[in-house]
């Protein structure tokens, strides 16, 4: 969760309750730069509300500006929120029968008098040297928390209990090559693409000795970038 998002957002008005509902469950799952990728059927379990509000919701964020959407073909979607982008829709209402502003008669001096403009004396200064652009941290990677969501995710394959220093570098490297990965939801919503193909799972029909991945398998890059790309989708 992004406590930057989640701030910008709690205070917007203009919008419904299931409309809010759904843009705080997506800035709960957001990192600092606004990114998730929570599925429709997790959005709509956290708020309680129907899988059609939720889209309907999504669809209006979409349309004022707080939210940005990129398909994947065989993953989630993916959102970018962006509150300092919202624009509100205007509720606009017929004006009555208002009286004519009074009429000026006179010219108050005030009025016809020169305004001063004071210009600033110098530039403001480029930043020094020793002075640098502040920049988000990228998240920390947690070997420890991806075993452990797979142990939990795929309780059928043999527990990883060995976080050994070959599976710790290749658990970082795949967490290193996209922001997408930096997500522990990516990490669960990779294993359960694991878990729902028969293949992967050893339950291929038609061979006397069907083929069943384990973790190291898993976090090979080729194999990785497979699964990732739905090769071995049912």
């Amino acid at each position: 969760m992004s406590t930057i998002i989640m701030s910008a957002c709690w205070p917007l008005q203009g919008m419904s309750g299931p409309q809010k509902s759904v843009l705080i469950s997506l800035a709960d799952n957001a990192n600092d730069e606004g990114v998730c990728w929570p599925s429709i059927a997790r959005i709509s379990q956290r708020t309680c509300l129907a899988e059609r509000t939720v889209q309907t919701a999504i669809k209006w964020l979409s349309q004022v500006g707080l939210l940005s959407i990129r398909e994947r073909t065989g993953r989630s979607t993916v959102y970018l929120l962006t509150p300092a982008s919202y624009s509100p829709p205007q509720e606009m209402h017929p004006a009555g029968d208002a009286p004519p502003p009074p009429q000026l008669t006179t010219e108050t001096p005030a009025a016809a008098a020169p305004r001063t403009v004071i210009e600033p004396s110098s530039e403001p200064s480029p930043l020094g040297e020793g002075e640098k652009s502040t920049s988000k941290a990228r998240p920390k990677c947690s070997p420890q928390a991806i075993v452990d969501l797979f142990n939990e995710t795929i309780p059928e394959f043999p527990r990883v209990v060995m976080l050994t220093k070959d599976r710790v570098s290749k658990i970082t490297a795949r967490w290193d090559q996209s922001e997408v990965h930096q997500d522990l939801e990516f990490w669960k919503e990779f294993f359960e693409l694991v878990r729902a193909s028969p293949f992967l799972m050893g339950k291929a029909e038609g061979t006397n000795k069907p083929f069943r991945c384990n973790f190291d398998w898993l976090i090979l890059p080729s194999n990785f970038v497979k699964v990732v790309e739905g090769n071995y989708r049912a």
